[in-house]
C-alpha cells in the first residue's frame, strides 16, 4: 500500500461525513504548548506558502446512514479535535463573510436541511463520551455552562487568544484559514470486519506512550520534503537498519546532546526542531550527518564491527562499565579519525586513557553527576583551536592534568587510587569489580587483548559473605567482626571463579584445594593458594600486591607525574573568603560543564539556566515565593518582575532574576542556590582574569 499525503481540510472536513472517537481512546488531553505548536505550524504554512505534514490518521469506515458517511478514528483524535476547536475559534472570531465558509467545515449541510433537524448528525466530530458534553456546550454556543477546567474549554479559549494576537498584527481570519488548508496528513483507511479497530488501536498504543523521538524526527525530516522517497532510502533506512528499535531513540538523544548541549528527553524533539528550523542546513544535510554519526554510535553500542578488534575491545569495556555519557565526546574523536586528523594508535591511546580515568573515578567514588556536563563540552575545551590537534595526545593529557587539576573532575592520583583500591567496597559495583579482576588476571595487555571471561564466571569472596559461619570465625580469630566489616568486599578478599556455588562457605583449606585443582585464574590466586591461613594480615598483603599491579596496568601519562606550577589565584569556590570587587569572571564550571562569561550577571544567568535544566519545577516554585538568599534583603527570583530592581526573564519561563547585584552578592547567591538544590559547593568553580585588579 502506498499512502499519499492529503489536505486534512479536504479529506476530513468534507461534507456529509462524521468522525467518532471510540470509547477505548484516551480523553482529549492536549496542552497549551501542543496547541501553540499546531497554531505556529498553521501560521508558518501560510507565511511560507508551503504544506506542513501532521502525520498519519487511522480511520475505520462504518456503514453509511441517511446519506452520511461514518468513520471511527483509531489514531489521530488529538490532532483532529484540536483542529476542530481551532476552526470553532476562527468561526467565533470571524465576521459574516468568514463564518459562511467555516460553517461548512464544522457542520454537515444539505439542501433539505435534514442535518439541522437531526442534531446528532449535524456535527462532523463526536468526541469520546467524557469530552462530549463540554464539546456540545461549545458548539451550541453555551460557553457559560462549560467547565473552565476542561481541556475542550482551555484550548478553545487559548486558540481565541492566539487569533486575537494575530489580528492585532493585521492578520485576517482568511489568512489563518489559508494556512490551515495547507496542513497534510496520510490517511490510512481500514474496513471492518477484516480490520478490528480496537485491536489495531491497541497495537498502535500498546505502550501507552506518545510518538518516540525517532518517529517525530523521521516525520519532521521526511514527510515535508519533496524528496521523501530518496531521503528515506539513502539516509533514514540505513540508520534504522544499523541501530534498530532498541537503540535508535537513544542515538537521536545522544546526537541532539552532542549538537545542542544538555536537553531533557521530553524536550529533545522541540529543541531539535527549533535548531533545524533556524539552521541553514537542508533536511538532506541533517540526514547525511545523522547517517555519518550513526556509524560511530553503532560501534559504541556493539552493533557493528567497522573498526579494529582493539578499538572494539575498548568500546566493549566502556559498555560493561555503563559509560555512555562519554559518547558525545567520542563522536568528535572518531570524526577526527575518519577525517584522518589522527591515526588508530592515537584513538587507542585516547580510549585507554579515558578508560583509566573512568576506572579511577569509580574506585575513588567521585560522583558521576558531573560526567555528562564534562563530556558534553570537553572536546571544545581541549581543542580551542585546530592547531592544537598537531599535538593531539599531549593537548588532551595536558588539559586533563592541568586545567582540571583543581576541579571536581580532576584525575585521581596514584596515591589516592591505591588507597581506595585497598580499602573501599568495590564489590558494590559488580561490573567494575569483575573488570578490575579480569585486568589483574590478564596482565598489562588486558584491555587491548581482553581474554574473554566466561558468562558463568562469578566474583568469589575468599572470606565468605555468611557472617554466621563458625569455621570462618575460628579462621579469622577473635577480631572476626572487625575484619569482616572492614575487608569483606575489598580487593584483597575477592577473586574470580567458575564454580561459586561449590566454594561458597567451604573452609579455607578446602577452597585452596579446589582452586589449585580447577581454577584457571592463576595470577589472582597465586597469593591465596600459598597461604596456610586467611586473616587480616594476608588480606591486606594481597590487597597491596593487587593494587600495585593495577597501578602498573593503569598507568597515567607522564605529564601527571610532573610537578607543574599552576596559578590558583584565578580559580574560586563560592565559599572562599574573597573580595571580588574590581574583578570579572571569565568562565565557570558547573556539574562538569564549562560556560564562558564576560560579567558576573552573565555568570548568574547562565548558572540559573543550568539549574532550570536540572529541575525546572523547583526553580519555578522558588520564583513563586520570591526566593531570596539568607543574607539578602530583596528577592533573587520572582514571578513578578515589578518586585525586582533589575529583572531579567529566564528564557521564556516566567521566572525573573534580579541582576542588579554586585559580584560579591552574586557569588553568595549562587552558593545559597546550590544548597537550596542540595548540591555540593564543589559542583561550582569559577575563574577570574589574573590581570584584573
Amino acid at each position: 500500500m502506498k499512502a499519499e499525503p492529503e489536505k486534512i481540510i479536504d479529506t476530513m472536513f468534507d461534507n456529509k461525513r462524521q468522525y467518532q472517537i471510540p470509547v477505548y481512546q484516551r480523553n482529549y488531553d492536549w496542552k497549551k504548548d501542543n496547541c501553540f505548536e499546531l497554531f505556529n505550524d498553521v501560521i508558518n504554512a501560510y507565511e511560507k506558502e508551503r504544506t506542513h505534514f501532521l502525520g498519519t490518521v487511522v480511520q475505520v469506515q462504518q456503514d453509511e446512514e441517511g446519506g452520511l458517511k461514518h468513520y471511527i478514528i483509531v489514531d489521530g483524535q488529538q490532532r483532529m479535535t484540536s483542529i476542530y476547536l481551532l476552526l470553532k475559534a476562527l468561526y467565533d472570531k470571524g465576521d459574516d463573510s468568514d463564518k459562511e465558509e467555516i460553517k461548512g467545515l464544522l457542520f454537515n449541510e444539505s439542501a433539505s436541511h435534514d442535518f439541522d433537524k437531526q442534531e446528532k448528525n449535524k456535527l462532523k466530530l463526536k468526541p469520546i463520551k467524557t469530552d462530549n458534553e463540554q464539546f456540545l456546550f461549545l458548539m451550541n454556543d453555551k460557553q457559560d455552562k462549560m467547565d473552565r477546567n476542561s481541556n475542550i474549554w482551555i484550548n478553545y479559549d487559548y486558540f481565541c487568544t492566539l487569533i486575537d494576537e494575530k489580528k492585532k498584527q493585521e492578520y485576517k481570519i482568511k489568512n489563518i484559514l489559508n494556512g490551515l488548508k495547507r496542513l497534510e496528513i496520510v490517511m490510512i483507511s481500514l474496513k471492518e470486519p477484516n480490520d478490528d479497530p480496537q485491536v489495531i488501536f491497541e497495537r498502535i498504543n500498546s505502550t501507552g506512550e506518545d510518538l518516540k523521538l525517532a518517529d517525530l524526527i523521521r516525520n519532521y525530516l521526511l514527510m515535508t520534503d519533496v524528496n521523501m522517497d530518496y531521503l528515506f532510502e539513502e539516509y533514514w533506512l540505513p540508520v534504522e537498519t544499523k541501530l534498530g528499535k532498541s537503540e535508535i531513540n537513544k542515538y537521536f538523544l545522544t546526537y541532539i546532546i552532542f549538537k545542542l548541549g544538555e536537553v531533557k528527553e521530553d524536550e529533545a524533539y522541540q529543541q531539535f526542531k527549533k535548531w533545524a528550523d533556524s539552521s541553514e542546513f537542508s533536511h538532506e544535510d541533517i540526514m547525511k550527518e545523522l547517517k555519518y554519526y550513526s556509524k560511530f554510535y553503532a560501534a559504541f553500542v556493539g552493533f557493528s564491527n567497522d573498526y579494529s578488534k582493539e578499538i572494539n575491545n575498548y568500546l566493549s569495556a566502556y559498555r560493561s562499565l555503563k559509560q555512555s555519557t562519554m559518547y558525545p565526546f567520542l563522536f568528535s574523536v572518531f570524526d577526527d579519525y575518519e577525517r584522518k586528523v589522527i591515526d588508530e594508535e592515537i584513538v587507542l591511546q585516547i580510549l585507554q586513557f579515558y578508560l583509566n580515568y573512568t576506572i579511577r573515578r569509580l574506585v575513588v567514588g567521585i560522583p558521576s553527576n558531573s560526567l555528562r556536563g564534562l563530556y558534553r563540552s570537553l572536546y571544545k575545551r581541549i581543542f580551542k583551536s585546530e592547531a592544537l590537534k598537531d599535538n593531539y595526545l599531549e593537548t588532551v593529557y595536558s588539559f586533563m592534568a592541568v586545567d582540571l587539576a583543581y576541579t571536581k573532575d580532576a584525575t585521581p592520583s596514584d596515591t589516592t587510587f591505591k588507597e581506595k583500591l585497598m580499602s573501599e567496597n568495590i564489590y558494590k559495583n559488580r561490573s567494575l569489580c569483575k573488570y578490575l579482576l579480569s585486568i589483574l588476571e590478564n596482565g598489562v595487555n588486558a584491555i587491548k587483548e581482553i581474554v574473554q571471561i566466561d558468562s558463568d564466571t562469578t566474583i568469589e569472596h575468599i572470606m565468605p559473605q555468611n557472617k554466621d559461619n563458625e569455621d570462618w570465625r575460628k579462621e579469622i580469630g577473635e577480631n572476626f567482626d572487625i575484619v569482616y566489616d572492614r575487608y569483606l568486599h575489598t580487593l584483597g578478599n575477592l577473586s574470580l571463579t567458575g564454580y561459586n556455588s561449590e566454594l561458597s562457605d567451604k573452609k579455607f583449606k578446602e577452597k585452596v584445594d579446589m582452586i589449585m585443582a580447577k581454577s584457571k585464574f592463576v595470577v589472582l590466586n597465586q597469593d591465596v593458594v600459598d597461604k596456610q591461613n586467611w586473616n587480616e594480615k594476608t588480606i591486606t598483603a594481597r590487597a597491596d600486591r593487587l593494587s600495585s599491579k593495577l597501578l602498573q596496568d593503569l598507568k597515567l601519562p607522564e605529564v601527571f607525574g610532573k610537578k607543574i606550577a599552576i596559578d590558583k589565584e584565578n580559580s574560586h569556590h563560592v565559599d572562599d573568603v574573597y573580595d571580588y570587587t574590581g574583578k570579572k569572571p571569565t568562565n565557570f564550571i558547573f556539574m562538569g560543564e564549562n560556560k564562558d562569561v564576560s560579567s558576573a550577571r552573565e555568570m548568574l544567568m547562565k548558572f540559573i539556566e543550568l539549574l532550570n535544566s536540572l529541575d525546572s519545577e523547583k526553580l519555578y516554585g522558588l520564583s513563586l515565593v520570591d526566593w531570596k538568599s539568607a543574607s539578602a534583603s530583596t528577592p533573587l527570583l520572582s514571578s513578578d518582575p515589578g518586585k525586582l530592581r533589575g529583572p531579567k526573564e529566564l528564557l521564556n519561563t516566567g521566572i525573573y532574576v534580579e541582576t542588579n547585584r554586585s559580584f560579591n552578592d552574586i557569588v553568595r547567591s549562587i552558593g545559597h542556590l546550590l544548597k537550596e538544590f542540595e548540591l555540593e559547593t564543589d559542583d561550582f568553580i569559577f575563574y577570574t582574569s589574573v590581570n584584573e585588579n
